[in-house]
């Protein structure tokens, strides 16, 4: 186990590296996401808007978290699920064993259906939007009863993250002030030393710095958690986790660094040119309301007393011919193309933040060709980062919330994700468009069988499965699927319903005999 020293020296490289892109992070929430930076700069009360002028970047910004949220992890909709994997052979085995791992699945996902974790996953969506975000879930404490989950959105630039050897991240380190008193309440078994806890008992409502570091170990495969004192030679208190609890994504990566890069970044250079220009416009126009104005004077004309500022007076010799008038206004300036520089730009900052919505969905019926061009279009729009954004929020998500519920004795095995024998499929939004896109082609190659050769489409196409591939695919629940007992018992009522029919055409003397239907044809035709 590491000591506090060895933590401190780790968590020191990860404060260099932050120092680095910290001026990048800086610009971001100055002019696109004021209201995610923490106070340990700015103190409580800090207006953070005074230098934004144009407000396009910090309302496409919102706009492009709520959709990245609404893709990946949507509010009141499941988008994770467990179901076996390719290891495990088609039949009734696998069938059952799909089963058990939807109810699962829906206990698990349950634990999401809150607006506890709808709150936070939208602010690390925030914070996402400039590069990286931090949410951190963990076990809620065993006094708040009908509450299994505790999720907290950290604010990115209080926390330094550490790279691991293939580019994930294996340390996190975040420093926090906590009162004295809480900190029994979330560690009570804390082991503090003396002098902690002579200052815990003597002032428990001052704030005390302490630092939660959670590492990852590659011998063992587990993560531990370690919260410690500046003061300390041991952290007070050590926890080890099967799954990770805090969730880091980043958007986009430079080769080298640990921190993400975002479409706040991309967009920064027409954010401030946007910015900047607002600005000069607004100043322009109070100064065609307001006017600058020279005024006559025996002196000579002082460049370095001139304010540039709407209604000041400039003190001259003249103004025109024969002195000119005691009193005449600047002319003014004229800027009629800003405003189509300024639309531009603003179009070009939602393009980069994703704020753009599909038409609204009419009341007429809409063909399947529009359905599937909008499904293609959600595909397309995070295609170049979605493998991380899956990888780094939905895919650790799930099975951290698999770990809680076991922990809390709410299921009663600790699934091991491998993706051979059990494998985590994401049932999103985005996954369920990118599916969609994949289904279309062995849908039209069904109908191109059944056109070609209607007879003997059964010979080629597995309809049954196909049907209940394509449906677990899009994320159908499970329930809605008869298992395999169920579908045999139907087929055993529709043979003794055929029976039935015969028989009774035999008694009434019919000389044709009915023929029996293929199995599938009878499926189709008790339903």
């Amino acid at each position: 186990m590491p000591t506090v020293k060895e933590l401190k020296e780790r968590r020191a490289q990860a404060d260099r590296e932050w120092a680095v892109l910290k001026p990048l992070y800086d610009e971001a929430y100055e002019f696109a996401i004021p209201f995610r930076r923490g106070i340990r700069e700015t103190g409580q009360g800090d207006k953070r808007v005074n230098r934004i002028f144009d407000m396009t970047a910090t309302a496409s910004a919102f706009r492009g978290a709520g959709r990245l949220q609404q893709d990946f992890c949507p509010p009141g909709e499941p988008w994770v699920r467990f179901e076996p994997g390719p290891l495990v052979k088609r039949g009734r085995e696998r069938d059952r064993l799909t089963k058990q791992l939807a109810d699962i699945s829906e206990v698990v996902g349950s634990l999401f259906q809150t607006g506890e974790w709808d709150m936070a996953c939208h602010e690390m969506c925030l914070d996402l939007q400039a590069g990286t975000g931090a949410l951190i879930m963990d076990d809620a404490p065993k006094n708040n009863r009908g509450r299994l989950a505790a999720y907290a959105s950290v604010p990115t630039e209080e926390v330094r993250l550490e790279m691991g050897l293939f580019g994930d991240i294996i340390g996190r380190f975040w420093p926090r002030k906590v009162k004295g008193g809480l900190i029994k309440v979330a560690w009570p078994k804390a082991e503090l030393s003396r002098k902690m806890a002579e200052r815990i008992e003597k002032e428990p409502q001052k704030e005390i710095e302490v630092h939660q570091d959670t590492t990852f170990d590659y011998e063992t495969g587990k993560w531990t958690l370690h919260v410690s004192h500046d003061d300390d030679e041991e952290p007070f208190w050590t926890r080890d986790y099967r799954t990770s609890p805090w969730l880091t994504p980043r958007y986009f990566r430079v080769p080298g660094e640990t921190w993400g890069r975002g479409p706040i970044l991309l967009a920064m250079p027409a954010i401030k040119t946007l910015n900047k220009a607002q600005e000069l416009t607004l100043k322009a126009a109070a100064i065609t309301m307001l006017g600058i104005y020279t005024a006559t004077d025996d002196g000579t004309f002082n460049p370095a007393t001139a304010l540039v500022a709407p209604g000041q007076f400039w003190k001259v010799r003249a103004n025109g011919g024969v002195l000119g008038p005691s009193i005449q206004k600047l002319p003014e300036p004229r800027l009629d193309l800003s405003n189509i520089v300024l639309n531009e730009l603003r179009m070009s900052v939602q393009t980069a933040l994703m704020d753009q919505s599909l038409p609204p969905d009419g009341a007429a019926v809409r063909s399947a060709t529009e359905i599937l061009e909008r499904v293609k279009r959600l595909a397309s729009d995070h295609q170049g980062a979605a493998g991380r954004l899956v990888h780094e929020i939905v895919v650790p998500a799930g099975q951290r919330a698999l770990e809680i519920c076991y922990d809390a004795k709410v299921i009663p095995h600790m699934l091991e994700i491998d993706q051979l024998l059990l494998k985590t499929r994401v049932t999103s939004p985005f996954a369920t468009a990118r599916f969609a896109a994949r289904a279309q082609a062995g849908v039209q190659w069904i109908e191109m069988a059944m056109a070609l050769a209607p007879g003997y489409s059964d010979l080629v196409v597995n309809k049954l499965d196909a049907l209940i591939d394509v449906g677990r695919g899009l994320g159908v629940p499970e329930n809605w699927i008869p298992s395999d007992e169920r579908r045999q018992e139907i087929m055993e009522q529709v043979t003794a319903l055929v029976a039935q029919a015969m028989a009774a055409a035999e008694a009434g003397g019919q000389a044709q005999q009915p023929a029996a239907p293929p199995a599938n044809a009878a499926a189709g035709a008790l339903a």
